[in-house]
């Protein structure tokens, strides 16, 4: 392939974390006029939608929409369900399991952090041995896929461990919600917090959450009221039940596009099966992956932790000062968008999104072409890795 072939037209193709390619079942809704976010007609489509949200949570519990940004929702499950003094465990392994333990201490809560090096995960044994030795510990927070590393935690095993200790589970699944297994009721978590623009291929604007019967027991049992009102799972409660009457039951304006393109997006992700979504994220990140170390380059965690949703690559010492330019290189010949390193890791890594459509020979053929002729320009001869990952996919289709 030439190396200045722009392989998308004009347009850049976001090969990012998130936000990713839109599934065109969302393109078609996004041309609709607009409609009222409350009303009689609105209603059922509204509890339509999080009929379908639930089903990819895997639950039965109460499942609700905020017309926030993903980090919002997971403060106000921390909020709600933690009191100022009340101690928590946050395992750490990246930047956004950091931001929820941050989180937990803006509330006034005492955080124990249980840390694991960044591309590695947190052991289940040391969060059994860290609530052994925290008795008294309120919740456990995790993140499912760490996506400024590419790891995908055990939080199966972290929910069954926090279950046996008595401690609540919140989780963050926004990288993962609709594209990596997720088993609410089965697991036992308690808060879980997914995502509409990531997996799912949706637009952002609106976040469906969880809530198990547990963790609106134990909000009830507050000993104090949360210092919120956008944040507050009593709040949401209240509107929930006084307004679900005339269609509004939540307690401020929400986007109906938002909702609908959401409602379009699960019933395509319920549509392909959820088993078969996640054996697709699976097979074609293990093939971009095993391509990316073909190329001579190395990812950073190892297979059984890796990410299907994300892929961390190892930026070559020699170009440490010159890492910022792999993504302009990227963007502005290629028109290809990928993510560069957040926190320690900035400027040593890239970060390579594959979620929902984009996790398809139709955009990694193109994103691995570029990736080869990118290292070129910058004095770096990798080999070629488009072979490998066609051979990969169809060895295992």
């Amino acid at each position: 392939m030439p190396g200045n072939t722009n392989f998308f037209g004009e347009r850049t193709v976001l090969m990012i974390p998130g936000p990713t390619e839109l599934h065109p079942a969302v393109q078609s809704v996004l041309s609709k006029p607009i409609v009222a976010h409350y009303g009689p007609e609105w209603l059922p489509v509204y509890e339509e939608t999080l009929k379908l949200a639930a089903a990819i949570f895997k639950t039965k519990s109460e499942v609700f929409m905020m017309p926030t940004p993903g980090t919002v929702a997971l403060e106000t499950g921390v909020i709600s369900l933690v009191e100022p003094g009340e101690k928590v465990v946050a395992l750490v392994n990246g930047f956004f399991s950091e931001r929820l333990a941050d989180i937990a201490e803006y509330v006034g809560a005492e955080v124990v952090r249980v840390e694991a090096e960044l591309g590695t995960a947190v052991d289940p044994a040391r969060l059994d041995d860290a609530l052994k030795h925290n008795s008294n510990t309120k919740a456990v927070l995790a993140v499912q896929n760490e996506t400024s590393t590419g790891v995908l935690n055990p939080v199966k095993e972290y929910a069954k461990v926090s279950k046996e200790r008595g401690a609540l589970f919140i989780l963050d699944a926004i990288s993962s919600y609709g594209a990596v297994e997720l088993d609410f009721d089965g697991w036992g978590v308690d808060f879980c917090v997914g995502y509409a623009n990531k997996g799912l291929g949706s637009i952002p604007g609106t976040v469906p959450v969880a809530v198990s019967e547990t963790a609106w027991d134990a909000f009830r049992k507050r000993r104090t009221k949360p210092k919120s009102f956008f944040t507050n799972l009593g709040v949401w409660r209240h509107y929930i039940d006084e307004w679900r009457g005339i269609g509004h039951p939540y307690p401020t304006t929400i986007s109906p596009h938002a909702v609908l393109c959401f409602k379009a997006a699960a019933e395509a992700a319920l549509e392909e099966g959820l088993e078969n979504r996640y054996r697709r994220h699976i097979l074609v990140s293990a093939a971009f992956r095993q391509s990316i170390r073909a190329m001579g380059l190395e990812t950073l965690p190892g297979e059984n932790l890796a990410s299907p949703t994300v892929t961390a690559v190892s930026i070559p010492s020699a170009l440490w000062k010159d890492a910022g330019k792999i993504n302009q290189i990227m963007l502005k010949k290629h028109r290809i968008m990928i993510g560069g390193g957040l926190g320690q890791l900035h400027g040593k890594i890239i970060r390579i999104g594959h979620m929902c459509v984009t996790a398809s020979t139709r955009y990694i053929v193109p994103t691995l072409a570029a990736l080869q002729d990118t290292f070129k320009e910058l004095g770096v001869q990798l080999n070629e890795g488009v072979s490998t990952f066609i051979s990969r996919v169809s060895g295992q289709a």
